[in-house]
């Protein structure tokens, strides 16, 4: 079977970038896969998620396919996609012909139609915002199509302005050309269909590796790994931190991951007088060294799809602390596998680490119980999910 993986980026950090590479490289054992991507080449560096040299990495210049000359037409397409993302004018289905031309037009649409067709691919399938492109040409290529999401409902179109900002009539639309669109949960699945009558199918992210190496439960340390940026919840964080050092003297915090906000962050921590408790480790290729040595991860985001460093915590045998929003309940048993304080309440978020930190036989317990719920993710389970899609949707496109 021959398929193709549609993305903006895969040499990048990112939990998209992460699951699709796990994916890709245990699809491509079976199957010939290609990653389609609109970076450089000289961006290349499979070591950064292990990426098979067996597959097929095809990176795309968009020059080829989009007019960036400022024509009164792409002085037009232009103007509405802006008005849109900032007064959400032409999110009605009247205009549904106007804004799809704003956001992929008809001639680039037509070259991507006759490049994805000499490809002779049986599946193409592709991430965020470019399933809403993908979907507007689904009808008109030989392969199956398949859209999947890597965030929640809230995520995609209620972050401004992101993805699917003020497109839902779009939406409504244009995914039931796909053959199948993927969310991350039975909440995903709800919302999509009782807010825009959008049938999908739910896939959950599978662990990225196994480990017989687990955590020191009797470390007083705390992890993060994240990005720097606004969704992350950082500045909840010091905000939290900064109430349990009050209360306790000893746990440290270690923050992995770098990213637009590291300098405001660090200096929040200065200024809240913890700097001394935070560890801003940066980028690092040894993660499994700040997993080992610690002992509870936190995950204060103000909104996520389905983390793959919770799989990895689990693994590793670390409860975890996140907010009660999103998909958080379907991955972490509150009061088992960690705890899910109210969103989002920084005191509450401190009062779930004060009281893990001070009871070494619940952080014990709960550890043990997370190591038992890693196993819910074993990448072997998804890939037979994946391929059983495949065959289905490979069906329904050739009208068997």
């Amino acid at each position: 079977m021959k398929i193709c993986i549609w993305m903006t980026k895969i040499f990048d950090l990112g939990g998209t970038k992460r699951v699709v590479s796990l994916l890709a490289n245990e699809l491509v054992k079976e199957h010939d896969v290609t990653i389609m991507t609109y970076e450089d080449r000289f961006a290349e560096d499979r070591n950064m998620y292990h990426l098979s040299e067996d597959i097929n990495v095809d990176f795309i210049d968009n020059n080829h396919f989009v007019n960036r000359h400022h024509t009164p037409a792409f002085i037009k397409r232009y103007l509405v996609k802006k008005l849109n993302d900032k007064f959400g004018i032409f999110n009605k289905k009247c205009f549904n012909n106007l804004l799809a031309e704003s956001i992929f037009p008809k001639k680039t649409r037509d070259k991507w139609v006759e490049y994805l067709n000499s490809m002779d691919y049986d599946v193409i399938i592709t991430t965020a915002s470019l399933s809403l492109r993908l979907a507007m040409i689904a009808p008109r290529l030989k392969a199956a199509t398949i859209g999947w999401q890597h965030n929640c409902y809230d995520g995609y179109l209620h972050v401004k302005p992101v993805v699917f900002w003020q497109q839902e009539c779009l939406l409504q639309q244009y995914l039931p050309n796909l053959d199948r669109y993927i969310v991350l949960s039975k909440y995903d699945q709800r919302d999509y269909m009782e807010k825009l009558g959008i049938d999908t199918e739910v896939k959950i992210n599978p662990r990225s590796f196994v480990s017989e190496k687990k955590c020191d439960v009797n470390s007083k340390r705390f992890l993060m790994a994240t990005r720097f940026v606004y969704a992350k919840g950082l500045d909840l964080m010091m905000e939290s931190f900064e109430e349990f050092c009050k209360q306790d003297k000893e746990w440290e915090l270690d923050i992995l991951g770098d990213g637009a906000l590291f300098r405001q962050i660090k200096e929040d921590a200065k200024r809240r007088h913890i700097e001394d408790r935070v560890h801003f480790v940066g980028y690092t290729n040894e993660a499994e060294k700040y997993y080992l040595n610690s002992s509870v991860f936190l995950l204060p985001s103000r909104w996520e799809g389905w983390p793959m460093v919770i799989m990895e915590a689990y693994e590793f045998g670390l409860p975890v602390i996140a907010y009660h929003m999103g998909n958080m309940d379907l991955i972490i048993d509150d009061g088992k596998t960690g705890y899910l304080p109210e969103a989002f309440d920084p005191h509450k978020f401190a009062q779930a680490m004060l009281k893990l930190a001070h009871d070494d036989e619940l952080r014990q317990k709960m550890s043990f119980n997370a190591i038992a719920k890693s196993e819910d993710f074993a990448i072997e389970k998804a890939v037979k999910e994946w391929d059983d899609l495949f065959e289905r949707v490979i069906a329904k496109k050739r009208g068997q």
